[in-house]
């Protein structure tokens, strides 16, 4: 009799796993050939920017244009996560987030997240120093902007203001060598425009010559 019982539970336990459907055993989460599209639609002013960071349940982290479409497959089936980062401070998402949808096998669930931005209320410089003649100034200057911190640079070089208010601001190069001069006057005024990076050149002329015109 043992005999005869051992054998007849080691065919029910043979048959149960033949029966069984395939299962991840380390989460206990049935494996799914399931999918998740995810897409992102950006609207209004100021949106200029790479893009944003999507995250998977914590932990499949993937970027995504502005207006773009990303697919995740061989999700498994049941309630995922899908968290959207990187929103600047002048956008705001609509609805919530994170945000949980139900995968169901063989089948694509969606994710939209819609992000309203509005123009910035501050410009900024691109400001760009170049030298002409010589000998040149060559332990650089001090570049100094109205209503930003006081910045070294080199004589040929280029430095990003950025979060300035918009109106007049006075660009100024100091520690300029006494034989040199900034063309155009030093300080000169130039204006921030809402939204805008504005390009500015200032072109320093060493020794006696009139320099460039």
């Amino acid at each position: 009799m043992p005999r005869i019982f051992t054998l007849r539970r080691a065919v029910t336990l043979t048959s149960l796993v033949a029966v069984l459907p395939a299962c991840d055993t380390v989460s206990g989460v049935f494996s799914s050939d399931g999918r998740i599209e995810v897409t992102v639609a950006t609207e209004g002013g100021g949106s200029e920017f790479a893009g944003y960071a999507i995250l998977l349940d914590g932990r499949d982290l993937r970027s995504i244009d502005p207006d773009g479409t990303v697919l995740y497959d061989a999700v498994d089936e049941g309630d995922h996560t899908v968290t959207l980062s990187g929103i600047p401070d002048n956008c705001a998402l609509e609805g919530i987030n994170p945000r949980t949808t139900t995968v169901r096998d063989g089948d694509t669930s969606a994710i939209r997240f819609t992000i309203l931005c509005e123009l910035p209320d501050v410009g900024g410089f691109q400001i760009e120093v170049s030298s002409t003649g010589g000998p040149p100034d060559d332990d650089g200057y001090q570049l100094s902007v109205a209503g930003a911190a006081l910045r070294v640079i080199d004589i040929a070089d280029s430095e990003l203001f950025t979060d300035l208010a918009p109106g007049v601001h006075l660009v100024t190069l100091k520690d300029v060598a006494p034989h040199c001069k900034v063309q155009g006057g030093n300080p000169q005024p130039f204006t921030v425009v809402i939204g805008k990076t504005v390009r500015v050149r200032l072109v320093v002329h060493c020794g006696d010559g009139p320099g460039p015109l």
